[in-house]
Order: C-alpha cells, then structure tokens, then sequence
C-alpha cells in the first residue's frame, strides 16, 4: 500500500513508519519543518498543519495514496486557535480531501482519555475524532495509553524524567490514579493490522497491567537501574503554580494540560479491552513484561537525568544575559560599567552607545533563550558575541584574566554550556 502518514517526526509516528516500511508498504511522509532520514521506501513532503485547513490543499498529496494514518499532535501551546487549527482544521481538511479522492482508509491517531478532560488538547482531539466518524469512508480512531518503548518523548519522557530524579521520585498529589501502559511495538501492530479492517471502529490500545502513577516510577526507575529512592508526594498547590509556569515555556517539562490528563485515570474498560483483542487478535504485554524485555542503556540514564536539567540550564543561561544586561545599565553600577569602556579605550562620545547597544544585545540574547526562539541561531550569535568580548577584553585588559574573580575565565564554561544547550535542543 502507498500509505501517507502526517506528523512523521514524532516519536509514535516514526515506529509506525519503521514498521510499515520494513513490511514494504511505501511510506508517504509529511512533516512540519525536519525531515527523515534512514528510512527505507519513504517519501517527505513539508506541510504546516498550523494554515494546511482547505481540502484543496490536500489534493494534490493524496494521488494514488490507498491510506493515510494522521499522527499529528501538539502537547502544549500559549495559542489555544494553533490548538484547533493542528488538531482540528488541519485534520478535517485532510479527512474531507480523502473521501474527495477516494481514499480506502483512515487512522486517526487519538490519545486515551479526551473524553474525560476538559483541556484544549482534549477537546479538539475528542472534536475530530467525532468528526471523522460522521465521514462516509472506513476508518479506525485508535487511542493509546501511556506509550513506552526504547525510545521516548512527551508523557513518556516526563515519567522518565520523575523516574531518574536524584534520591528522589516526586509523586503528583498521592500518584493513585491508574495508568495502562503500552509498549510502542504493540501499538504498531495495532495500526499495522488496522488498516485492513473494514468499517469504523475506535480501538483503546493499552496494555495488559493497570497500575497506579507511583509504581509506574518505580519500575521505570528500577529498569533505568538507579538505585531506590523516597517517593514523596508534590502538593497540589506546587504542581498547579509549576503547570502555569510551564504553559508559558517553551518545551516546558510542565504544563497544565499534562497535570490535569494525570489527575484522572488514564484507562481502558473491560468492553474496550474486550473489543481491542476480539477486532486484532492481539493481548498486549503488561508494563513489567514489557519492560524486561527491554535493557536500558547509558544513553536511557542520561536522558532521564538531564530531562529536567535541560530545561534549567537553558532558564540559567537566559537568566545570565538578562541580568548582565540590566544591571550594567543601572544607576548604581553603571559608573563601573563606563569605568571599564575607558579602560578599554573606548572614546567618550561613544561610550554611552556601546554600554546601551550591548547592554541591549544581552538582554535580547536572555529572552531569545527563554523562549526557545531559533535556539540555534542564537547560541551560535552568543558564542560569537562572548568570543568577540574575551578577544576585545584579553587585547586591551589583559590584567582581567588575573583578576581573583575569574571574570574572563568564566566565559570558558559559558561556552561549553551554550554549546550542551545547542547539542540538547533537539527532541527528536
């Protein structure tokens, strides 16, 4: 089969593809702004989900395609339109192409439990879902659990995250509500054996153990083979005030919608679980099977230990520009500030354009950071801009890198701490 899979960059998505791909269906990709690479019998085209809202411009995509698999998702956003438009429009302009075109098949990849969250998330995946049943053509809204695998991204690397925390497992109010699991190889076959049913269904994909968050951490941490630690419960009020803070950060480890889908159980019924084995004839793993039938690496620990230290080293650095920058512009420091232009024999005329343009320079630098804008580009430009200064500095100060405080020194670890953030922006 010629299959078109949206979303193709993400961590679910990507299994899929692997899977369809080394089964020999020909893979049709659309990504949004990366492209894949080493998968066999794929082909990529760029799609912005955020305007792609008009059938017209599927059209175009969808010749000699027999299925479409929709993976596209966003866990977070500030903008609760871009919400709509990449979980809603985007998907219903694409569905109405394919009944247009006369697609065979339809999977919508959904997410467990939207029915009983009130979250933008929810409720415009629960929208489309609908929606797509309305449609008169054969399609399968399959929703999952909590995915793990060897690979991780989004719930799964937050729990990760919690997991490998130091000494600590910090639990979400008292972590009883149940989670079921299931293992990314299942969830393929799954999708695999989904796109010859005939008819319209909704699978619930999860697997066989329901358990609650707190051992859920606990097994993850014992599978990352870090040694027991203190599960301590997070008050509520901590968690709502760090949910808020993280709706308004880029890449946030927290966010309200991931605090609020954890507050409730994320679960199968009896009928559902019933109906997913009848329709593919599959029984699932559980959580413990599945785990043990994976080994975790080095490279599992690191990502769990730097889930949360990746967030704070990109909030320190923008913190370390911000605050350089308003404070050498301050009444009080400021005197200094022009006292070290002097010495770097910088003219009168044109010290109070330098102190204010760098100044600005810095700060500019410290919100770009914060907000997780081109981050590249901009720790490139930093790195630049802190050569240019050590330079600047070591030729018309060099008594500096003597000074008991180490400033220029410091600019050393600076560095190194911009070039980790470049190598850890990556997600995927």
């Amino acid at each position: 089969m010629r299959i078109l899979i949206t979303g193709a960059n993400g961590f679910i998505a990507r299994e899929i593809i692997a899977r369809l791909a080394t089964a020999g269906h020909e893979i049709i990709a659309c990504v949004h702004n990366k492209l894949l690479e080493n998968i066999p019998h794929t082909r990529v085209f760029k799609a912005d989900f955020t305007h792609a809202t008009t059938p017209e411009y599927w059209l175009p995509q969808l010749k000699d395609i027999d299925a479409v698999i929709n993976c596209v998702g966003v866990f977070q956003t500030t903008k609760e339109k871009t919400m709509w438009n990449i979980h809603y429009e985007a998907p219903k302009a694409l569905f109405e192409a394919c009944v247009k075109q006369g697609i065979k098949k339809i999977i919508q990849i959904s997410a467990l439990g939207i029915d009983k969250v009130n979250v933008p998330y929810a409720t415009s995946k629960l929208a489309i879902d609908k929606y797509l049943q309305t449609l008169d053509i054969d399609s399968a809204i399959i929703r999952p659990g909590l995915v793990y695998g060897k690979g991780s991204y989004g719930g799964s690397s937050l729990f990760r995250g919690l997991a490998g925390l130091p000494f600590i497992i910090p639990i979400p109010g008292r972590g009883e509500r149940l989670q079921q699991p299931i293992h990314v190889d299942d969830l393929t076959f799954i999708v695999e054996q989904a796109l010859t049913l005939t008819g319209k269904q909704i699978l619930c994909a999860v697997g066989e153990e329901k358990l609650s968050i707190k051992n859920v951490l606990i097994k993850l941490r014992a599978w990352l083979g870090f040694k027991k630690a203190w599960a301590i419960a997070v008050p509520e009020l901590f968690i709502k005030l760090g949910a808020k803070i993280g709706n308004w950060i880029p890449n946030s480890p927290m966010s309200e919608t991931g605090i609020k889908m954890m507050a409730v159980d994320n679960t199968a019924s009896d009928v559902e679980i019933i109906n997913l084995k009848n329709i593919i004839h599959l029984k699932p793993r559980s959580f413990s099977s599945g785990l043990n039938g994976m080994v975790s690496s080095v490279q599992d620990r690191w990502h769990a230990r730097l889930y949360f230290l990746r967030p704070m080293l990109r909030i320190s650095l923008a913190f370390i520009w911000i605050f350089s920058g308003i404070v050498s512009v301050l009444p009080i420091s400021s005197p200094l500030s022009f006292d070290l232009l002097t010495q770097a024999k910088i003219p009168l005329s044109l010290q109070p354009i330098a102190l204010y343009t760098l100044s600005t320079i810095d700060i500019l630098f410290g919100i770009a950071t914060l907000f997780n804008y081109r981050l590249l580009l901009m720790g490139f430009l930093q790195c630049v801009c802190i050569l240019f200064y050590t330079a600047v500095i070591s030729f018309s100060l060099p008594m500096y890198w003597l000074h008991p405080f180490a400033p220029i020194a410091k600019n050393i670890p600076i560095l190194m701490a911009i070039l980790i953030m470049m190598a850890l922006e990556s997600e995927r």
